[in-house]
């Protein structure tokens, strides 16, 4: 990849400063613990589809997705596509619930269905896989931060998660709100109304395109049927039940705005997958025969792009890995913070302690991320550990919350149990890349579940119908209708 010029490089320190500024901002608005957790739950719609777009197109989603469009063509977006599906299905399924919910993290919910046993697993799981996905995107920002000033990797991590610590620290959700806003309208303007125009200039247009590449990269399957379904057990159901996802739901200003929010933002996610993967298709014929296909989208961007403009696009990429980053940061200290601290050391703090312990989180979890960021470098297999864990060990019992009102505690617990066990040894037996281990997973925390649930059954009546009433809709907190 061919050095940035000095106006790249300072259009993304500019950025940089810009985020800490934010973050600055942030922390003179969020004077409440909602307001630090959640925005104060009062993000409309016009602003949710941005952020919501923001937190799950990361560096997988833009890098890795134009990557794949340069080995496997078009079919390198199924894995965006496979979490905008899954936005969207969140939006069909849940959304209207958890926002009734008015909760903070997903182990709260899982409190109030089952009991804090299952609760503090399934958080814990959750934290671990939060904090895993910002430890790959500091990773990232490092790598393109490298590239682009020709400094050494290790501290341009450093730096990348310095920033992140520093503005999602200070103002929490609202700064990682307003940069996620920010971040979503350079991505967005970067990809579709400077990369792909400059990139089919340069390649002559849509039919020179075609005639230069193999039909292969055309189709829609050409990526193998094997990695689209690995992709949808993976990210479609695993984005479905993560906390930075849930984290944002919460700050819907009502229901219909997570509603139709997430739906929105599904199917933004889809288009921006396939806009990505095509650059990855141009990257092909301007710069063939690349080492690293990872460096493709960067790669095509200094190379079409005029000065100036081009850093703007980095920028970008950039603001897409530090959206995601930023998002899991939060949701990890959250669960700490509502989900271990609140629960089991200190249950009647005030809000504004809750906060401070919130903000320490950030710092520690922080410093934890750098730390595994420098000494891995790469973490695919403690990515995949943490997706296959997510959605192999508590999938079936979050969704049984909403779904089946047979469910129990009991049956809640056994299976986020014995599904990690299974999922960690199907893992050590079968290896990382094998699909086996989330199929294996999901299918012992069914029967788990369902089995120890009809023995234990039923639920309380009472806890059941606490959750009912907590879960339905509350005329007061809708939107006015349109």
């Amino acid at each position: 990849m061919e050095g940035a010029g000095f106006i790249d490089i300072t259009m993304v320190v500019l950025y940089l400063v810009g985020m800490v500024a934010v973050g600055y901002w942030g922390y003179r608005k969020a004077e409440t613990l909602e307001e630090y957790l959640v925005a104060g739950r009062n993000i409309p719609l016009w602003m949710y589809v941005p952020v919501m777009s923001a937190v799950i197109l990361g560096g997988a989603s833009t890098i890795g997705s134009g990557g794949l469009g340069y080995e496997h063509g078009i079919s390198g977006a199924w894995l965006v596509v496979a979490l905008g599906l899954g936005i969207a299905a969140v939006g069909i399924l849940i959304s209207t619930d958890l926002a009734n919910l008015r909760a903070y993290t997903l182990g709260e919910v899982l409190e109030r269905r089952y009991d804090q046993y299952s609760a503090t697993v399934g958080a814990l799981i959750a934290g671990v896989y939060a904090l895993t996905i910002a430890i790959t995107q500091v990773i990232s920002v490092g790598a393109v931060l490298s590239a682009l000033t020709g400094y050494a990797f290790t501290p341009m991590i450093v730096v990348a998660g310095v920033i992140v610590i520093v503005y999602t620290g200070l103002g929490g959700m609202w700064s990682v709100t307003i940069t996620d806003f920010i971040q979503w309208v350079i991505m967005t303007a970067g990809i579709f109304f400077l990369a792909i125009p400059f990139g089919l200039r340069e390649v002559g247009g849509l039919g020179a395109l075609r005639a230069e590449l193999d039909p292969t990269f055309f189709s829609i399957t050409g990526i193998g049927a094997g990695t689209i379904i690995s992709y949808f057990l993976l990210y479609f159901l695993g984005i479905m039940i993560g906390q930075d996802i849930w984290q944002r739901v919460f700050t819907a200003d009502s229901p219909r705005t997570a509603r139709l929010g997430n739906v929105a933002t599904g199917a933004y996610s889809v288009v921006y997958g396939l806009a990505t993967a095509f650059l990855g298709m141009i990257a092909v014929v301007l710069i063939p025969a690349m080492d690293n296909p990872d460096v493709a989208l960067p790669s095509l961007i200094l190379e079409i792009v005029p000065v100036g403009l081009a850093g703007l696009i980095l920028a970008g990429f950039i603001s897409a890995m530090m959206s995601t980053a930023d998002s899991a940061l939060l949701a990890s200290s959250t669960l700490f913070t509502n989900d271990v601290y609140r629960r089991f050391i200190d249950p009647d703090a005030s809000d504004a302690r809750y906060t401070l312990v919130s903000r320490l989180g950030i710092v520690v979890l922080g410093v934890a991320m750098i730390a595994v960021a420098v000494l891995i470098g790469d973490v695919i297999n403690a990515l995949t550990l943490a997706y296959n864990l997510l959605t192999g060990a508590i999938f079936v019992p979050i969704f049984g919350a909403f779904f089946w009102k047979g469910s129990t505690w009991q049956g809640a617990v056994a299976s986020i149990v014995m599904a990690s066990i299974v999922v960690v040894a199907s893992m050590i037996t079968w290896g990382f890349a094998s699909e086996l281990p989330i199929i294996i997973g999901l299918g012992t925390s069914l029967v788990t579940f369902v089995g120890v649930s009809l023995v234990t059954g039923p639920p309380p009546r009472d806890k059941l119908e606490a959750w009912l009433a907590g879960k339905a809709d509350r005329p007061e907190f809708e939107a006015p209708s349109d």
